[in-house]
């Protein structure tokens, strides 16, 4: 019994880890759109998206090193989108799930924002 409720409760804190991961990672990648959808250029659209991303992981105490940034400005073009995806890498090997829940686990989120098709350039 007190194996089975090890597992359990090791399971329960490793669905919690995922879901505040998700979270954190759908607000890194939100952020990163936002910011570089304001540059200028589509140079300075992929170094701002990837600045932001890590500012918003690290207050989200998120590993640099689990997490992956792509920024794709569509050429920063008015009227057209652009996207930021961010894969992390989850840890779950340090509970106690007794080889249920895997090692880690990859999340991934994206994000479109839309470049303002009246902003000057």
């Amino acid at each position: 019994v007190a194996v089975a409720l090890l597992a359990f409760t090791g399971g329960l804190i490793g669905v919690g880890r995922l879901t505040g991961t998700r979270a954190a990672l759908a607000g890194v990648v939100r952020e990163a759109a936002r910011a570089a959808a304001n540059a200028t250029t589509p140079t300075q659209a992929i170094r701002t998206g990837h600045q932001r991303a890590h500012q918003v992981a690290a207050g989200y105490q998120l590993n640099p090193d689990r997490l992956q940034i792509t920024v794709d400005p569509a050429g920063l073009l008015r009227g057209e989108t652009l996207t930021v995806t961010a894969s992390y890498q989850v840890p779950l090997d340090d509970l106690p799930t007794m080889g249920l829940l895997p090692g880690q686990l990859t999340l991934a989120a994206r994000q479109q924002e839309p470049i303002d098709p009246h902003k000057s350039r």
